[in-house]
C-alpha cells in the first residue's frame, strides 16, 4: 500500500480530478509550441527556398551596367578558395510564399556549366529532359513544382502571369524535373540572352571546399558593412544566404515585431490562466490538507507533497504535450503550410523553450495558493466542518 503522503497517492487515486488539469497543460503546450514555431518559420522558409546559396554565390551588377565590371571579376579571380566562376543569364518565375508571390531566379547556362552546378548541389534528372538550346524551356526541382501546383509540360512563366514581379515575354514550359530537396531552376544561356535583353548578366562562383563559401562571401562584401569588403557596393551586389536573411528581416521588421508581441502575449496569458486553474485545483483540496495537518503533518511536509505532485503532473503533461505537438505540427507542416510556401520545424527547440513558463507558472501558483491557505488554516475547524 502506497504511503498517504506519497506524491503519487492523490494522482493515482483521483484520475477524474487530475486528468482535466493534465489535459489543459497538454493543450497549452501545443498552442504555445504552434505559435512560436509559426513565428520562427519565416527564417526557415527563406533558408529553405534559397538554400542553393549554400553551394554558390551570385555577384550581380548594379543598375548602371549590364554585366559585372572586369575589375570586380578580377577581385574574384584573386581569391584562392574560389574553384570556378560562371557567367550566366537569369530570369525569374513566381513562387508562392507566406508573404505573397516572390520571384525565384532561373539560371541560364550552357550544358557543361549546368551539369557542374547540378552536380554541386546533388541534383539529378528524375523525369523529362534538360532544356533545349535556345528554347523556352526549364528544368526545375520537385519542390518548385509542388509549390506552384504544376506538372511536367506545364507553363511556369509567361506574359499572362498574374501577381508578383516575375514573368516572361514568351511561355516557358517545364520539360524536366530534378530530384532534389534544394530549390533550383535552370534554362539555356542562349534562351536567356536572346529573350531577356535588359536583364543584367550575373556571375556565379563556387569554392573548392563548400564550407569556405561563407568565409569568402564575408570577405568580399560583409553583411551590414558592405564598404569594408573587397568588392565595390557601388558596382556590384553579392547575393548570399546571410544577406538574404538580413534583407528579409529588415523588410519584414514590422511583421517580426508584431509576431513577437503576439507570441509574448499568448505565452503570458496561457501561463497566467494555467496558474489560475492550478489555484482552483488546489483550493478544492484544502479540506484534505486540513485533515493531514490535524493528524500532525507539518506544513513544510505538506508543501513538499504539493511541490512533488505538481512537478510530476506538469512534467508528464508537458512531455505528452510536446510529443503531441511534434506529431500535429509535422502533419500541418507537410499537408497545410508547405503548399502555401511556409516551412515549419516541428521540432524547433526555440519553440519548446517557450512552453517552459507553463509548468513554472503552475508550480508557483500551487505553492503560493497552498502556503497562504495553510498559514490561515485551522485544522480543528476543518475536522468539525466549519
Amino acid at each position: 500500500m502506497r504511503h498517504p503522503l506519497s506524491p503519487l497517492t492523490y494522482l493515482t487515486r483521483n484520475p477524474s480530478k487530475v486528468l482535466p488539469m493534465g489535459f489543459v497543460i497538454v493543450l497549452c503546450v501545443f498552442l504555445i509550441a504552434a505559435v512560436a514555431s509559426i513565428a520562427n518559420s519565416i527564417d526557415l522558409t527563406v533558408r529553405t527556398i534559397y538554400r542553393y546559396t549554400e553551394f554558390f554565390t551570385y555577384v550581380i551588377p548594379q543598375r548602371s551596367t549590364q554585366s559585372v565590371p572586369m575589375d570586380q571579376r578580377a577581385v574574384l579571380e584573386l581569391q584562392p578558395e574560389i574553384e570556378r566562376i560562371i557567367e550566366g543569364g537569369v530570369f525569374f518565375v513566381n513562387i508562392k510564399t507566406v508573404v505573397g508571390r516572390l520571384p525565384f531566379v532561373v539560371i541560364g547556362s550552357n550544358p557543361e556549366e549546368r551539369d557542374y552546378l547540378l552536380k554541386r548541389i546533388g541534383a539529378t534528372l528524375e523525369s523529362g529532359r534538360m532544356p533545349g538550346d535556345g528554347k523556352a524551356e526549364v528544368v526545375v526541382s520537385k519542390p518548385i513544382l509542388e509549390n506552384r501546383g504544376l506538372k511536367l509540360g506545364d507553363v511556369i512563366a509567361g506574359p499572362l502571369d498574374e501577381g508578383g514581379i516575375a514573368g516572361s515575354p514568351v511561355p516557358v514550359k517545364v520539360v524536366g524535373v530534378l530530384k532534389s530537396d534544394i530549390w533550383v531552376a535552370m534554362s539555356s544561356r542562349t534562351f536567356t540572352d536572346k529573350t531577356f535583353l535588359l536583364t543584367p548578366k550575373c556571375l556565379l562562383f563556387t569554392t573548392k571546399i563548400p564550407t569556405d563559401l561563407d568565409v569568402v562571401n564575408e570577405r568580399l562584401m560583409p553583411v551590414g558593412r558592405k564598404a569594408d569588403g573587397l568588392l565595390s557596393p557601388e558596382k556590384v551586389n553579392v547575393l548570399t544566404r546571410a544577406s538574404l536573411l538580413a534583407e528579409v528581416r529588415d523588410s519584414l521588421s514590422s511583421m517580426y515585431m508584431i509576431m513577437e508581441v503576439v507570441s509574448a502575449t499568448v505565452i503570458f496569458v496561457i501561463a497566467l490562466m494555467s496558474g489560475m486553474l492550478s489555484n482552483i485545483y488546489f483550493t478544492q483540496r484544502i479540506p484534505e490538507f486540513g485533515v493531514l495537518a490535524a493528524l500532525g503533518i507539518s506544513r513544510a511536509r505538506l508543501m513538499m507533497k504539493i511541490v512533488w505532485e505538481t512537478v510530476i503532473l506538469t512534467v508528464i503533461a508537458w512531455a505528452i504535450g510536446s510529443v503531441l505537438s511534434v506529431f500535429l505540427l509535422t502533419y500541418l507542416a507537410a499537408n497545410v503550410f508547405k503548399q502555401r510556401g511556409l516551412f515549419l520545424d516541428a521540432m524547433d527547440p526555440w519553440a519548446y523553450q517557450h512552453t517552459l513558463p507553463i509548468p513554472v507558472a503552475i508550480t508557483v501558483f500551487a505553492m503560493v495558493t497552498v502556503w497562504v491557505r495553510l498559514k490561515r488554516l485551522d485544522a480543528v475547524s476543518v475536522i468539525e466542518r466549519r
